[in-house]
């Protein structure tokens, strides 16, 4: 049973709190430019927004009145005195004790049965203020929805021992939630992943008919193959480890993934940990403090919850059209690999409507930059247009206003 509005809790704007412009899209002199919350620890929320004219992205400093300013040069002032199109929130829990779960739906003013897009986070601890993303789907004609992670905001747990299908449960429970919304057409629910959200989405779209997928630099590969690939792009950055220091760093993860997967052999992996504990690499190996070879009965089901997966077989049954957008440069997810692995497995689901797009000059984030570390953006931040690519594929499909 879906949730009304009368159900909903009323609650004060964060963006009002922090003396924030009000959440939505303005309207300026040549531009457009998104304004919305983001609260993402641990830094404090931050005014997000992306500029349509400069394609840049950031956040906002206070200067007086309505005005507020880039916060990094060079300099664009913004005269944000009252938004061309609004966003309202609806805020709903699900579930009670350890099982809570706060979510948003997001919306224009006399909006009704519109396209609503599940906005399903990537490995952080982000809560459901997702900055300037929330209005720009608003403001080109769809509902938002968008969570707590386990463990922020409202929503009990733990976040780092989550596993994709339990945080895909979250997600078909939030579409339950919200699908007989006045706001909602039902049969317009859409996803859109980012990272290894893109683990999530495809499990969602088994369990419902999602209309549409967007996947926003998602690995096809397992969460093993995926770790791997982000321990040897990080050491690498680092440059100052030796291909046999590479080499020794990256068995050492494998094996330690392939006896956590099979359960066996701790006892040697125990030898093998201690004599890595001595490395110079080891600081980037993902071992979390005080892990033991075993460990714990409770910590050993955790960490297989979250890092055993393969979605191979999944993807294998997703006929959803989708879009998935990577940057040549990902240093975070091997953008080549993973679009070979969604051909690979929509061709044998039978999908008929699968787009990728690969932008040369974009990392991770989908930003400008010339080496694809997250750490190193061309300044000032800019995207490399995929704002606009998501809403011309989903204007393709009549998905937006």
């Amino acid at each position: 049973m879906g949730i009304p509005f009368s159900m909903f809790a009323a609650v004060v704007s964060l963006a009002a709190a922090m003396h924030a412009p009000a959440m939505g899209s303005y309207r300026l002199l040549g531009r457009t430019v998104y304004v919305g919350v983001n609260a993402e620890p641990p830094d404090h929320p931050t005014i997000q927004y992306y500029d349509s004219k400069s394609h840049r992205m950031g956040t906002l400093d206070f200067v007086s009145g309505v005005v507020y300013r880039t916060n990094a040069q060079p300099w664009i002032r913004f005269s944000l005195a009252k938004p061309t199109v609004a966003v309202r929130e609806q805020r709903f829990v699900l579930g009670s004790e350890a099982k809570r779960l706060g979510a948003s739906l997001w919306f224009a003013p006399k909006a009704q049965h519109r396209a609503t897009i599940v906005l399903i986070q990537g490995a952080d601890d982000s809560t459901r203020q997702m900055g300037f993303l929330i209005p720009y789907f608003v403001a080109h004609g769809l509902n938002v929805v968008t969570y707590d992670q386990r463990g922020t905001g409202d929503s009990a747990g733990n976040w780092r021992y989550t596993s994709p299908a339990s945080k895909a449960a979250d997600i078909l429970a939030i579409i339950a939630a919200v699908r007989s919304n006045a706001v909602v057409d039902p049969k317009r629910i859409g996803a859109w992943a980012a990272s290894n959200g893109g683990w999530v989405a495809p499990i969602v779209a088994t369990h419902f008919p999602l209309a549409f997928l967007i996947l926003k630099s998602a690995p096809s590969e397992s969460i093993a193959s995926n770790v791997l690939y982000e321990i040897g792009a990080e050491m690498q950055e680092a440059a100052r480890f030796t291909p046999q220091q590479m080499t020794q760093a990256l068995t050492f993860e494998r094996t330690m993934f392939a006896t956590l997967t099979t359960n066996t052999n701790w006892g040697v992996e125990a030898q093998t940990l201690s004599a890595a504990r001595t490395q110079p690499w080891f600081g980037f190996m993902r071992i979390p403090p005080g892990f033991t070879a075993p460990p714990p009965a409770p910590m050993l089901a955790a960490l297989r919850a979250s890092l055993v997966y393969n979605p191979t077989a999944t993807l294998e049954r997703v006929t959803t059209p989708t879009l998935a957008l990577f940057g040549a440069l990902d240093k975070n997810v091997n953008a080549q690999d993973s679009a070979a692995g969604f051909r690979r497995a929509f061709t044998k689901s039978g999908m008929r409507d699968f787009t990728i797009k690969t932008f040369p000059n974009a990392g991770h984030l989908l930003v400008a930059s010339t080496t694809g570390y997250e750490d190193q953006p061309i300044l000032p931040v800019r995207y490399v247009g995929y704002p606009e690519a998501m809403i011309r594929w989903l204007r393709v499909r009549g998905f937006t206003r």
